[in-house]
């Protein structure tokens, strides 16, 4: 039997966020050790040839059954709204059943019927998962800053589910049949736990009102948390209509990130417990490094300039980093912070 219970947020006035809970534990943790298992197993099978996934499939299947939960449990507590919105108790409930479908998807060939089929429960979700930012949203306004983070992390992830399910459906419209995974990837990660990581920092750098001071510190933060809401729309703009504003776009969002890894090391890190602490200084320092194979292949990419590292190297080293060097880390320590 799902059991309800209210968790209250702070900031001015009292926020309360439906969390349904089964035999007395929140569904959203239950669903992460569960998808976790599931995870692992998937990596076996696929290892020894019991299931036909490549490593970017992994990186999705991982995002679904793993991080989308630990970030709807993260993305829980509005400031300044009130009420039990049941788009999020949907996408909680739903979430679990609608990962393992889409798991299930992957693991099919590509444009066949019953994987496009399996894969409609996930964007059903993500889009409850929409819905919910709306509430927040409405119910908040556009301030303060980090929740309109949080938010945008809420907003950009049907993204992926649409990229997933284009790309499992086949229709990869003028791009290569990769980037149109890549891009569902890209989502699941850069689309939804970078913002969201962005809006749980921002929480911590705040003062009690959500707002950023008018130090050079708040004003860094202003600066890199726009950015990185912004420019995630203005990438998928230039890839799609102009390589200038793609460039612009990719660069400015790598010079954002990496200032967020340089704000959680100098004022986070000093401010939390020692565990939370030390992942979030692991997470900062693997995006940093991230960064840097982002670069490296934003430059190899341009004509007449030598090839500092591949398509599959990227796919390897900033992956992996994104995965298990940022996004595991931050999202571990923020629950921790969280209890």
């Amino acid at each position: 039997m799902i059991e309800f219970d209210a968790v209250h947020g702070s900031g001015a006035s009292p926020a309360s966020t439906v969390h349904p809970k089964l035999l007395g534990r929140r569904l959203v943790d239950l669903s992460a050790i569960w998808g976790s298992v599931v995870w692992l197993a998937v990596v076996a099978a696929a290892t020894t040839g019991g299931l036909d996934l490549s490593v970017v499939e992994l990186f999705v299947c991982l995002a679904v059954l793993v991080f989308v939960p630990l970030g709807l449990c993260l993305a829980a507590t509005p400031r300044r709204s009130g009420g039990t919105p049941l788009p999020y108790a949907v996408a909680v409930v739903g979430q679990l059943p609608a990962a393992l479908a889409a798991v299930a998807a992957l693991a099919l060939p590509v444009g066949t019927r019953p994987s496009v089929a399996l894969l409609l429960p996930w964007f059903g979700v993500t889009g409850a998962i929409a819905t919910f930012g709306v509430w927040r949203l409405l119910s908040r306004g556009f301030w303060p800053l980090p929740e309109l983070a949080v938010d945008a992390a809420l907003f950009y992830l049907p993204v992926g589910a649409v990229a997933l399910l284009l790309h499992q459906a086949g229709i990869s419209l003028r791009f290569a049949p990769v980037i149109i995974l890549l891009t569902a990837v890209h989502y699941h990660y850069a689309g939804f736990v970078l913002p969201l990581v962005t809006g749980l920092i921002g929480r911590i750098v705040a003062g009690d009102d959500g707002r950023y001071g008018d130090d050079r510190t708040g004003q860094f933060a202003v600066v890199t948390t726009v950015v990185i809401v912004v420019n995630l729309a203005l990438i998928a703009v230039g890839i799609t209509f102009s390589p200038l504003v793609e460039v612009i776009a990719v660069a400015l969002f790598t010079v954002a990130v990496a200032g967020v890894a340089v704000l959680v090391l100098w004022r986070v890190v000093p401010t939390v417990p020692r565990t939370p602490g030390v992942l979030l200084s692991v997470a900062s320092i693997a995006i940093f490094v991230s960064m840097v194979f982002a670069l490296a292949y934003g430059y190899s990419a341009f004509p007449l300039t030598a090839e500092l590292i591949s398509i599959g190297e990227m796919i390897r080293w900033h992956g992996s980093l994104n995965a298990f060097g940022f996004a595991l880390p931050s999202l571990l320590a923020f629950r921790l912070l969280r209890d």
